[in-house]
């Protein structure tokens, strides 16, 4: 082996070289979180030989809970991961609205939802993460990398990585979230519009001894909320609020603040013995909508196309279902016909999941009031509301 064939093995993009040799279609997905984990996973099960790249570590599979609908649980049963997601994650059976005082506003029993559709089961996102990537062929994944440029034309992309080699592929899937670079890249500013709800948060975990584990309560006041969602073996605690007041606090003595305004019961108990609370990210609660997914060899999945606000937890089974029709879409067809398969893509795909994020967005004007006078109006609605009536647009997409 000469010199310099050694050192091109050594980057990322000499090293992909082995495995895209073998490969029908060369496919590079930027991202591998629940939309470019699901999608390489599928992609493998089909037989194809995508290269992956994450800027995390190889052992930086992390987040936050999320709820998974029967929407994304499908691809798990696909996947044939089904069996142990249900080990990893709980059921839920009931929600709960409390109001300012932590006194119950109102109950919604989930059972007809699941009679219907299935469960909706809370896990944490780092042991699924780390679930999907199991079934990826581990030379396929290249960590602690990130795309530096693209030179995206009609018959294909060479992409730059960020150790400056390079390497041409046939297709270039952006799946790497809200504020995606890869959408950046192929798209104007005005093809693309973040929507702010001026409210934001910490999410820290706590332990799930003696708390319900099939039950999620939040709690909408004025100006500031709080959610406690169990998962396999510990309650997420979700504080938040606009963003003006939460500027005043840092997470440790909101979190203070809280267990005053809720003196007692089972919401302020939650509020006790969090676990990382002096190093809590903020996450701004904000989404985003690209009108195009595509241009020319480059496409948008999941956050990167369309990302979802936190309120329905809906995000994860809609990346997961993105990435389900894309890679049914590129298993059947070639390099010359990949842009038939794009706008087959989008066509299933984007008002899909457009009047998905409607409906989060409906639930955050319910949700997030400022006033006492607002807070108080949404809670008599609140009370005179079903659970189809605040998941409408959702509830369509499981027919």
């Amino acid at each position: 082996m000469s010199a310099q064939s050694s050192v091109c093995r050594l980057t990322v993009g000499g090293s992909m070289e082995s495995v895209l040799a073998q490969a029908r279609l060369r496919i590079l997905i930027v991202g591998c979180g629940m939309a470019g984990g699901t999608l390489a996973a599928l992609l493998h099960q089909h037989g194809e030989k995508p290269v992956v790249v994450e800027r995390g570590g190889k052992n930086g599979a992390s987040g936050y809970a999320l709820g998974l609908y029967p929407v994304g649980e499908r691809v798990l049963h696909g996947l044939g991961m089904h069996r142990r997601f249900q080990q990893i994650s709980r059921g839920m059976e009931r929600y709960v609205v409390h109001n300012s005082a932590g006194k119950v506003l109102k109950e919604f029993p989930l059972t007809n939802f699941i009679d219907k559709y299935g469960e909706i089961r809370g896990v944490d996102r780092g042991m699924l993460l780390t679930l999907l990537r199991s079934h990826i062929p581990q030379e396929n994944i290249f960590y602690n990398t990130t795309v530096e440029r693209i030179q995206n034309n009609p018959h294909g992309a060479v992409v730059t990585f960020s150790d400056g080699s390079a390497q041409a592929f046939d297709l270039v899937v952006g799946a790497d979230g809200i504020y995606s670079e890869i959408r950046e890249m192929i798209l104007s500013q005005r093809e693309y519009a973040y929507r702010s709800t001026g409210w934001g948060g910490w999410g820290v975990w706590r332990s799930l001894e003696d708390f319900d584990a099939v039950t999620y309560r939040e709690l909408w006041a004025d100006g500031w909320f709080m959610g406690i969602y169990p998962v396999y073996n510990k309650l997420a605690v979700f504080m938040g609020g606009n963003k003006k007041k939460l500027s005043k606090f840092t997470a440790v003595e909101f979190a203070a603040s809280l267990r005053e305004k809720v003196a007692t019961g089972i919401l302020h108990s939650a509020l006790q013995s969090l676990e990382g609370l002096e190093n809590a990210f903020f996450w701004n609660i904000e989404d985003c909508r690209a009108t195009r997914w595509f241009s020319k060899r480059v496409v948008l999945l999941g956050d990167a196309a369309t990302a979802f606000l936190p309120i329905a937890g809906i995000g994860a089974s809609m990346a997961m279902d993105s990435a389900s029709v894309l890679s049914d879409e590129l298993s059947r067809t070639d390099i010359d016909y990949m842009p038939v398969a794009l706008e087959k893509y989008v066509k299933r795909q984007k008002k899909r999941v457009e009047t998905v994020q409607d409906n989060s967005r409906f639930l955050a004007k319910i949700m997030f009031r400022n006033s006492l006078f607002t807070s108080v109006t949404r809670n008599s609605l609140v009370k005179m509301y079903s659970l189809q009536g605040l998941l409408k647009d959702i509830i369509k997409i499981m027919h």
